[in-house]
């Protein structure tokens, strides 16, 4: 089947279509010229009907179509694009072409109304609906416009923000850097100066090497600078005459035999001590051979005088309590002879009391009065120490366990360092060779001194065997 050929497509610029082509049909008649535009109309369509033959129907249409819809809104667009095309001057058209296509599309298919009222109300709402859709291309055109602007706002707030932050960043590198150069700086001269300090603490350690090797020299030939067991130590002569032991080795065993069982002198906490143990009981021993004063003691050892107090009351309660565990025995034929002599019940014990020596000392007016310096003999035959002023009252020093009523059995070690009592009046005098019972003492001092009358007792025991038992 032969088909015809299409229609030249009619060029109409976006431009000229608008709301005002699809208005009412008083509105498109008042826009075109009377008989120009007619004629020229005629002009164009005239190759249209020429080359749409009778009896020829477009690619799938079919006869019941072309029944159904004798007329459609085709028509009536291709109406307004004719209309459009009309209002186009001749010359334009042949300057253009002149065999442009009029038609750009085919509209027959479309129906369209009969009645001019309902075509009518078609166009209008065509129009509304353009109307409307230029509004709403309009307010999306401003809310891009807005939306750009928002943009172009946000870019030139970062863009500031960022100069902003580079601008800060930079000014704290700068002054980090510059911090870093003087930190460089200072570094430098500390680690000059610590070369200095440590070339000046070479020299002096030199030095101090020099002055120590002189000062080892100059001590070897110098004696001690001041008064310690190590500057008699070596000497039995003057260390008899300080100590009444006649070898640093019985001196040591005595030591020993003070601090068994007893803590560490020194190391308790705080400050370190002044002496050493054995001087301090050397110190003690010095006072009880000569008698001297603590101002004199504590000039001597280099000590406070308080200090020198304090070791001679506590190294004196430990010696009176230890050298009371010492057994000393005397024959009780020679006690029942002694005179002058008394019975006194001491701590629910029957004791005989001895009195060996008078200890002065000074009272009111500067007169003077005596303590008796006794032995206590129990009836097994075993003597204690002890001060006048301590029976007062019938309660007594503390009694050693074996100074009982009746048979008392002796450990071993207890068997080995017992001693025998020959003689109480020979003992009370080597007793009295300690210096310090010899003088006058203060009132205030009667406990001291009835302290140091049993220390002296035990250590004469200790120190001097009894004639015809060496």
């Amino acid at each position: 089947m032969l088909q015809p050929s299409p229609p030249p497509a009619l060029q109409i610029s976006p431009n000229d279509v608008s709301g005002a082509h699809y208005g009412p049909e008083q509105e498109v008649q008042d826009e075109v010229p009377s008989r120009a535009r007619r004629g020229a109309r005629r002009n164009l369509l005239e190759p249209q009907r020429r080359r749409i033959r009778p009896g020829c129907r477009l690619p799938g249409e079919t006869p019941e179509d072309k029944a159904e819809a004798p007329s459609g809104i085709g028509e009536l667009v291709l109406a307004a694009e004719l209309m459009e095309m009309a209002g186009v001057s001749p010359c334009c058209a042949q300057h253009r072409g002149g065999t442009q296509p009029a038609v750009q599309h085919d509209h027959g298919a479309y129906g369209i109304p009969q009645e001019p009222a309902t075509l009518g109300r078609m166009v209008r709402e065509l129009q509304e609906t353009g109307h409307r859709q230029s509004q709403l291309l309009q307010s999306s055109q401003e809310a891009l416009a807005a939306s750009q602007e928002r943009c172009q706002e946000l870019q030139e707030r970062s863009e500031s923000e960022c100069w902003a932050l580079a601008s800060e960043l930079g000014q704290r590198i700068a002054a980090l850097e510059a911090e870093n150069r003087n930190l460089r700086c200072e570094r430098d001269q500390l680690e000059s100066q610590t070369q200095g300090l440590r070339e000046e603490l070479e020299r002096s350690r030199s030095s101090v090497l020099h002055i120590s090797q002189k000062l080892k020299e100059q001590g070897g030939r110098a004696g001690p600078g001041r008064f310690c067991l190590a500057s008699v130590r070596d000497d039995g002569k003057w260390l008899r005459f300080y100590t009444g032991f006649g070898s640093a080795q019985r001196l040591a065993t005595f030591l020993a035999f003070l601090t068994e069982g007893e803590p560490q002198r020194g190391a308790e906490p705080g400050p370190p001590s002044a002496l050493s143990p054995e001087d301090q009981l050397f110190l003690v021993l010095v006072r009880l051979r000569l008698g001297l004063l603590l101002q004199d003691l504590a000039f001597r050892f280099h000590l406070s005088e308080a200090t020198a107090s304090r070791y001679w009351l506590s190294w004196t309660q430990l010696m009176e309590t230890r050298l009371a565990q010492v057994p000393v025995r005397c024959s009780p034929r020679y006690v029942e002879r002694f005179e002058p002599r008394r019975a006194a019940r001491v701590g629910g014990v029957p004791l005989v009391v001895l009195d060996c020596a008078q200890l002065c000392f000074e009272g009111r007016g500067r007169q003077l009065y005596a303590l008796q310096g006794c032995a206590l003999a129990a009836p097994s035959g075993f003597l204690a120490f002890c001060c006048s002023a301590a029976l007062r009252g019938g309660e007594g020093p503390g009694l050693p366990p074996f100074l009982r009523d009746g048979p008392v059995a002796l450990s071993a070690r207890q068997g080995e360092a017992s001693r025998q009592v020959l003689s109480l009046a020979s003992l009370a005098d080597k007793a009295l060779r300690f210096r310090f019972l010899r003088g006058v003492q203060p009132p205030a001092m009667e406990g001291q001194v009835g302290r140091a009358w049993a220390i002296c007792c035990y250590l004469a025991c200790l120190l001097h065997e009894p004639m015809g038992l060496a």
